[in-house]
């Protein structure tokens, strides 16, 4: 295995654990407010994610920041229930469990990762749209810190998956969308948006 492919897959699956350790503190001091069904589908799908990139990569250095997120998250997701930081989920969010539950039937049904990588990758992205709105309304709902270090941990491994280029375009749509995805949340909840509407908030 080339020397780099492992340090790119360590770096990543670093960054990605110590961005888990520190939104779980950050949950417990309250800088950072979870919902139950956005961690609910992610500690589900991470699982299904780190397994069908595997497989569709063909490379487990390569998926390891997801293999190390799913665990991760599975903890933290522990972690925060634990401590009271989550609420059960309404029905209408049970619903997003359904596209993880829709991905694993078709990665066992027709034995394709990809396309059960794709249906994952949607149920990973559906959660931000609403904390997204959440945070437009009100950035002191998250601390940008966790997911800076989520960002950089994707951008590494989008680097591991050219540096393996097999000529699979769909190799960098979760590790460029996750890029994406977190740092939208970082933008949203960063602290000049804090500074810019602390006066809307009257503090």
């Amino acid at each position: 295995m080339h020397k780099l492919t492992i340090v790119l897959g360590v770096t990543a699956a670093l960054l990605h654990g110590v961005a888990y350790l520190l939104y779980a503190r950050q949950t417990k001091v309250g800088s950072s407010s979870p919902k139950s069904a956005s961690w609910g589908v992610w500690a589900f799908v991470s699982i299904l994610n780190a397994l069908t990139f595997s497989a569709m990569s063909g490379n487990w250095m390569v998926a390891l920041q997801f293999f190390t997120g799913s665990v991760a998250c599975v903890l933290v997701f522990l972690y925060m229930w634990a401590i009271g930081k989550l609420v059960w989920p309404t029905p209408k969010e049970w619903r997003l469990f359904s596209l993880g539950i829709l991905a694993a039937i078709v990665w066992w049904v027709f034995r394709t990762a990809a396309g059960a990588n794709m249906i994952v990758f949607i149920a990973l992205a559906t959660p931000f749209i609403s904390m997204y709105e959440e945070l437009w309304a009100d950035p002191r709902k998250e601390t940008p810190r966790s997911w800076i270090l989520w960002t950089l941990a994707s951008l590494v491994t989008t680097a591991n998956v050219i540096v393996n280029w097999k000529g699979q375009p769909l190799n960098l749509v979760v590790p460029i969308g996750g890029a994406a995805l977190h740092g939208v949340v970082a933008m949203l909840s960063s602290r000049s948006r804090k500074e810019r509407l602390r006066f809307r908030f009257g503090s």
